[in-house]
């Protein structure tokens, strides 16, 4: 950073910051040059893509302004703003940025004196900073290798070995079995997407769609079911019944709060879940960290044991060790091991749009040859997206054929807007999303 001149980008409202700035320049309000304006009709059309993208191509620092809570021309759009520059800021500080790059105040178009002491001090802010420099998909920072925190965790069973547990997967595997071919019998669903194996003993199931009463025998369920089956509802006609572990569950709630799907044309099996196991036979990383071994809703329970015995309860986040390091070179490292497949996208369910927004020419997000600050943008990006829907069920993890781990982005984001908000994607199928409502008195956390 060039510490005499920063360049910061400012996005100001026309109806009251824009008027701010020309009246503190009318007004003789003297403040420093390094501001370069956007005007925007609404603080509220802000998409947070554009401040992560002003980052990476070489801004200092953002400032964001726009009218006083109330007093929004477009009556709430600064209501919704508030929430999402807040998560926004949140996400850029789990990334390793410096939280004084990006900056949010309001002014009113009669405050030109306070326009020019908020550009004062959102200067003096980002000249203090020395992380998360990107520039032309250069790193400025220099970027040291951060090795991996997760540890091998004990799997609930050893492939293989017949133990009790292992019995109780075959006994839960039958009753199965049993209500799928009723349901299909009946003609209480048309289909039902479940598990079917690979290859041999243990191996890892791949889903399937039965659609007849005969082919349910292929039907399994242990801890090789790792595969997140919601996403296969949305290309289903009629009613279809699902295998759902509690983060399929979660997931369907989300997209049914989301209008990508009615209740009534899904019937949930849902199962307690434990944990799935990998290739090399230890838990999956999302899976000891979740604490959610009931589905939150279903029309039949075909757990192990009873509701009851599962144990339920907040995510094991408050040590922030579990959010590995929010530095700038752990973000750095996890993309120098992304090539850019996709792999992420293509396997989570709350990715449905049918254009991504890395594929539309109108901003063209992409560059001709993905560099190190695409990556950036791609992953910032989808998981600006996810906040506040994100049910943490690791598909994304498991499908990266990489290893990028940036999982702890979207941990601290969905841990702030719990705390924040008090809302946890897919547990309540009354609760209206957090993004995407708002409340008068929200805190303004990182606001001027």
């Amino acid at each position: 950073m060039d510490n005499s001149s920063p360049k910061i980008v400012a996005f100001l409202c026309t109806w009251c910051s824009y008027a701010g700035a020309d009246l503190a320049g009318t007004g003789r309000n003297q403040y420093p040059p390094n501001i370069r304006v956007i005007r925007v009709p609404c603080s509220g059309r802000i998409n947070p893509m554009y401040i992560i993208k002003a980052l990476l191509e070489g801004a200092d620092g953002v400032m964001v302004s726009g009218c006083h809570p109330g007093d929004c021309h477009y009556l709430v759009g600064n209501y919704f703003a508030r929430r999402r520059f807040v998560v926004l800021k949140r996400l850029l500080t789990a990334a390793g940025f410096d939280a004084d790059r990006v900056n949010f105040t309001w002014v009113s178009a009669s405050e030109g004196a306070r326009f020019a002491d908020v550009v004062k001090e959102v200067t003096e802010k980002v000249l203090g900073c020395q992380t998360g420099n990107v520039r032309q998909g250069t790193v400025l920072c220099p970027a040291s290798p951060v090795g991996s925190t997760t540890e091998n965790r004990p799997l609930s069973y050893t492939s293989g070995k017949r133990d009790e547990l292992y019995e109780q997967y075959l006994e839960v595997e039958d009753h199965l079995i049993s209500i799928c071919r009723k349901l299909l019998e009946d003609g209480t669903v048309n289909s039902v997407i479940g598990y079917q194996q690979e290859g041999g003993d243990m191996s890892l199931c791949v889903p399937c769609i039965i659609d007849s009463p005969e082919d349910v025998e292929k039907l399994v369920w242990y801890n090789r079911c790792v595969p997140n089956l919601s996403s296969y509802l949305l290309q289903r006609q009629g009613k279809t019944a699902i295998v759902a572990k509690p983060c399929d569950t979660r997931a369907i709630l989300s997209l049914i709060k989301e209008n990508q799907l009615k209740r009534e044309d899904v019937y949930i099996i849902g199962h307690t879940c434990y944990g799935m196991v990998g290739n090399d036979g230890n838990m999956l990383q999302a899976c000891s960290d979740c604490t959610v071994r009931v589905p939150p809703i279903y029309d039949t329970f075909d757990g192990i044991g009873r509701k009851t015995d599962a144990i339920q309860g907040d995510r094991p986040l408050d040590n922030p060790d579990n959010l590995l390091n929010e530095t700038f070179e752990r973000f750095v490292n996890e993309m120098n091991k992304c090539i850019l497949c996709y792999s992420c996208r293509q396997s989570c369910y709350g990715c449905y749009c049918k254009t991504c927004f890395m594929d539309r020419g109108e901003p063209d997000w992409q560059t001709a040859s993905p560099d190190i600050g695409a990556k950036m943008l791609y992953h910032l990006g989808r998981t600006t997206h996810l906040s506040g829907r994100c049910v943490e069920c690791g598909a994304c993890e498991n499908a990266c054929a990489s290893g990028v781990n940036i999982r702890y982005l979207i941990q601290a984001v969905t841990k702030f807007i719990k705390d924040t908000y008090d809302y946890e994607a897919g547990m309540d199928l009354e609760k209206e999303p957090a993004m995407l409502t708002y409340k008068v008195d929200d805190e303004e956390i990182g606001f001027l």
